[in-house]
């Protein structure tokens, strides 16, 4: 609750920024989906060998841990360049 609460005392910049990098994460997450699953369609025996040997999971959690940094990266960026490190 008081992540809302702190979300409704930026400024309008501050909520552009975090919606780009919110808009980024989003696009980001279903791109890793789809391409997850096109992948172990095209790959059905690397599809088993991973889930056998638990690979899919930590490949999954390191993809998208790539996308998180890139939509904080890309949030950051925004922030920056609506000018609100200044204060």
């Amino acid at each position: 609750m008081t992540t809302l609460l702190s979300l409704a005392t930026v400024s309008g910049n501050e909520k552009i920024a975090i919606g780009i990098g919110l808009i980024v994460f989003v696009v980001l997450f279903f791109k890793l989906i789809g391409a997850f699953i096109r992948f172990f369609f095209r790959h059905p025996i690397w599809f088993l060998l991973l889930l056998l040997v638990g690979g899919v999971g930590f490949a999954f959690s390191f993809l998208l841990g790539g996308a998180v940094i890139l939509a904080v990266l890309v949030g950051g960026g925004a922030f920056w360049l609506l000018g609100n490190f200044d204060q």
